[in-house]
């Protein structure tokens, strides 16, 4: 066969134009850092990478209501504490109170403070978060405690028993705070019943009636640690559900990396290939295409 001018240069051609093909695809790879940017690049990785993203962006999702329940949880959390205060603050008053030293007029006095208490009360219990009321169940657009008279112990209860919460993961919620309802519900009867019936015995000045309501404000004590015992159990479970996604998305970015992002030092490699290449090409079609007829005679 016989080997032409037009042959080698349709050779040198191909192989140029391959060189400058593979040249601009590793260029991109440089420059964009990626080197599968479409599924027809890598259809298995392409695939793999975007149900990896999308899982990624699931638990990002996930990771958002979480730090949204823990500022409602923690606020929540702190009230409660604060509520506890108030109420060992109320037995100390009772302890007072149903000693026979205490006089009528000493006893009013503690009558009175016993109000402001129930009044702050209902100030703390009464938090919001944004527009969110924290103790209102998912009533939470409504103050959850009226001052007003109307409910016992003079306190009207605007919440429900169905405590608000957020999506965690996939079919799991956690309660993010406590019902007013499942507050006020001691084993002693409703709590601020319980310290009406308190202001009441110390303005009648009644030492016996105090002294058998200190079991009572110890049960109202109890109900709101063990509420918020169980708040903080739910709060540290999405502290750990939080952690283990921002393990867990450090792995997934990785695994998304591997598949579709550019490895630089592999890359920069192939470019300094591919250019020797197409340097040593381009020297030999200088020295082969530069010969003519004259040159042999």
């Amino acid at each position: 066969m016989r080997i032409t001018q037009k042959i080698l240069f349709g050779n040198f051609m191909r192989d140029i134009n391959r060189n400058r093909s593979e040249l601009a695809t590793v260029q991109s790879d440089l420059s964009s850092g990626k080197r599968v940017r479409i599924p027809s690049q890598g259809p298995t990785e392409f695939e793999r990478s975007r149900i990896i993203e999308e899982n990624i962006r699931k638990e990002e999702q996930y990771q958002r209501n979480i730090t949204g329940g823990l500022r409602q949880g923690r606020m929540a959390q702190e009230a409660l504490d604060e509520t506890i205060d108030r109420l060992i603050d109320i037995k100390g008053i009772v302890t007072d109170g149903a000693n026979g030293a205490a006089d009528a007029s000493v006893r009013e006095n503690m009558a009175d403070e016993i109000a402001g208490i129930r009044d702050s009360l209902v100030y703390t219990l009464n938090q919001s978060y944004g527009d969110r009321y924290l103790f209102a169940g998912t009533n939470s657009a409504e103050e959850p405690f009226v001052n007003d008279g109307g409910g016992p112990g003079g306190i009207t209860n605007n919440s429900n028993d169905t405590p608000p919460q957020v999506t965690v993961a996939d079919g799991v919620n956690l309660d993010i705070s406590i019902t007013g309802t499942e507050l006020r519900d001691t084993d002693s009867g409703d709590l601020f019943e319980v310290i009406g019936n308190i202001e009441q015995a110390l303005r009648d000045n009644d030492a016996d009636a105090l002294s058998g309501m200190i079991d009572s404000i110890d049960d109202s004590i109890e109900n709101v640690t063990t509420l918020t015992s169980r708040l903080g159990n739910n709060i540290n479970r999405m502290d750990y559900v939080f952690e283990q996604y921002e393990t867990t998305k450090i792995s997934q970015q990785s695994d998304v990396s591997e598949l579709v992002d550019t490895d630089y030092a592999e890359a920069f490699s192939e470019l300094q290939r591919i250019q020797v290449a197409f340097d040593s090409a381009m020297a030999v079609h200088s020295t082969m295409f530069g010969n003519s007829l004259l040159d042999y005679l």
